[in-house]
Formats: C-alpha cells, sequence, structure tokens
C-alpha cells in the first residue's frame, strides 16, 4: 500500500490538515514545519495527485508560472516582468495566486502532483524537459510566447517576425542596405521567428546577408550581448551600418559594447530594439524599438487560462499582438 497523507502527518508529528496546506501551497504555516514537511514527503516519495481528487470540486487557487530559463533570465528582464504585471491584475481578480517555478525539481514536482489549477508557460525552447512533463499532466496550459507547435496549447505572443521585418525596412529607407541582426538561440521559437522577418525583408530588398551579418548569442540578455559585440567590434571587421536587435536587452549590450569602442550611436551605427521595455526610453541615447503592450499580453493569456479551467470555449487559440516602431534617437539617415 502507498504512502498516504497520514503517514506524511503522523511521520512529521502534524495534523493532516498542516501537510495539506503545504501540499497546496497555502499560508499559514511555518517556515521550519513546512520544510520537515517536505524533508519528509521527499524522503517517504509521496506524491500527491490533487487531480486524481477531482480539480472541478477542489480547485487550488494557484496558477503555475513555468519557465525553463534560470530565474534571473526572467526575473531580471523588464519584457517578462511587464508581462507578469498583466498576468498578476487578472488573476488578484480572480482570486487566483501565482507560483513561480524556475527548476526542473520545482517543475516536474509541481506537474506531476497537481498542485496547481492551470499553467503559463513563459520562454520554453526545443527541448526542454518541462515540455513532456507538461503535456503528460494534461493541466489546462496556455503559452506566452512561441511554442514548437501552435495546436497543442491556446497561446498569446508578440508579431515577432512582422516586428523584426519592419524594423528591417524602416532602416532600409533610411538609406541602410548593410544591416546586422543580433538574435537569440535559435533552440527558441521567437528567435527562429525573428530570424525569419529579418531574412524576409532583406530578400525583398534584393539586399546580400552574409554570415557575419547574423549574430546569434546563447541568452536574451545584456551581458552575454556586451561581451559578444564587445569582441566583434574590437576585432574591426564589423562592416555593416545598422543593427536590429531581437529584444531590447541584446540591444542595450550592443549599445554599451559600441559606445567603449568609441563607435558613436547614431552617428556612426543605427540601432533598433524589440520589446519597449522601460529602460529603452530612458538610456542615453533612447532607443528606437518596436513596441507591443505587454502588460495586455499577460492578462490576455491570464484570462485565456482561468476560461480554459472553466471548461469555457476559447473562440481564438492562438493570438498575435502587433508590434509598431516608436522612433526615438538610436536610428539615423545613411549619408550618402
Amino acid at each position: 500500500m502507498g504512502v498516504n497523507i497520514k503517514d506524511i502527518a503522523k511521520a512529521a508529528g502534524v495534523s493532516t490538515a498542516t501537510v495539506s496546506r503545504v501540499i497546496s501551497g497555502k499560508p499559514g504555516v511555518g517556515e521550519e514545519t513546512k520544510k520537515k514537511i517536505k524533508q519528509i514527503i521527499e524522503e517517504m516519495g509521496y506524491r500527491p495527485n490533487l487531480g486524481a481528487r477531482g480539480l472541478a470540486k477542489r480547485r487550488t487557487g494557484n496558477i503555475g508560472i513555468v519557465s525553463p530559463r534560470q530565474s534571473n533570465i526572467v526575473l531580471g528582464n523588464p519584457f517578462f516582468i511587464s508581462i507578469l504585471e498583466g498576468v498578476s491584475h487578472v488573476l488578484d481578480q480572480h482570486d487566483y495566486n501565482m507560483v513561480l517555478s524556475f527548476t526542473l525539481s520545482q517543475q516536474k514536482r509541481l506537474l506531476e502532483t497537481h498542485s496547481v489549477d492551470g499553467i503559463l508557460l513563459f520562454a520554453a525552447r526545443i527541448g526542454d524537459p518541462v515540455l513532456e512533463w507538461l503535456d503528460a499532466s494534461k493541466l489546462p496550459t496556455v503559452v506566452i510566447g512561441s511554442y514548437q507547435d501552435e495546436n497543442a496549447y491556446p497561446s498569446v505572443r508578440p508579431d515577432d517576425e512582422g516586428g523584426i521585418y519592419q524594423a528591417v525596412k524602416y532602416l532600409i529607407a533610411k538609406g541602410h542596405t548593410r544591416i546586422c541582426f543580433v538574435n537569440g538561440p535559435l533552440s527558441s521559437i521567437k528567435s527562429i521567428r525573428c530570424r525569419n522577418g529579418y531574412l524576409k525583408a532583406m530578400e525583398e530588398e534584393k539586399l546580400e546577408v552574409t554570415s557575419e551579418q547574423i549574430i546569434e548569442v546563447p541568452e536574451y540578455d545584456v551581458l552575454v550581448s556586451l561581451k559578444t559585440m564587445n569582441r566583434l567590434f574590437k576585432e574591426g571587421k564589423f562592416q555593416s551600418t545598422a543593427v536590429v536587435c531581437a529584444s531590447d536587452y541584446l540591444a542595450l549590450g550592443v549599445m554599451k559594447a559600441a559606445i567603449s569602442n568609441g563607435i558613436a550611436i547614431p552617428n556612426d551605427l543605427s540601432l533598433i530594439g524589440f520589446g519597449d521595455v522601460p529602460f529603452a526610453e530612458l538610456s542615453h541615447p533612447s532607443i528606437t524599438t518596436m513596441h507591443t503592450d505587454l502588460k495586455k499580453i499577460g492578462s490576455q493569456a491570464a484570462q485565456m487560462l482561468i476560461n480554459e479551467i472553466k471548461g469555457k470555449k476559447i473562440r481564438k487559440r492562438n493570438r498575435v499582438f502587433p508590434m509598431e516602431l516608436v522612433e526615438r534617437q538610436s536610428v539615423c539617415a545613411l549619408k550618402q
């Protein structure tokens, strides 16, 4: 016979109600007691499945925010924070708590135990282990951003391809023909879409694209972008007159690397970001970027998930938010 909640309570010297509160992530249990109960659960191999008890009758009141990326990559990025603000606003209206999960062990446990009523999936990439666990959990799920199979789950995302396409076309209209593209890893569907937008715009204008013009960094992180571009500028082989970036974080790294190498933005190098996070406007020079309503993306995703949990039919399963160019100070026309 398997381990049950009474066994856990007996081993921990607490009531079954206290164990239930810890499993459900509810407040009211001291940190030491919580830690002790979790340790006993792990040691005894107990895996409560709230789904088996009927989520329709007993909801947990929790929504899992799952991202296979490191917590500092997500929580340190204003792009994701703006989306989370929109998510939080809607969840508050419906009396749901957010349960943030970034490590594989947390995510595996969260999905196997059904300790949440639904999942909002952020920043997933091809081959992430959490995708297999998510499929097996059968929990209501909405993807924020791009996903490898658009038919698998409802999703809400910016128009990555269209946004980069617009940015490149704008630079071409300013006289630029040697346009570099700084992108994230191609394990990200977002990166693939952004790359497609860049190539489409360049091909339409019959502009040559060399391998040196497409720079792929392993993470959407300002320090990674800064280090990569600093090396390229120091080598003296960088020939482009303009750069389009797949995120404002990447654009900030490009800007800092350029300035430290005596390259003036925009007089020597024009620059466009993506996302329009707050620092894009506050940087000097302020960054021309592609804007979309990030908070609305978050609120829309949260509302779609709540509708899924309630069994309501979602009319439009995959929602794409348009991008618009915000002109600031980081682009200038190329002098002929």
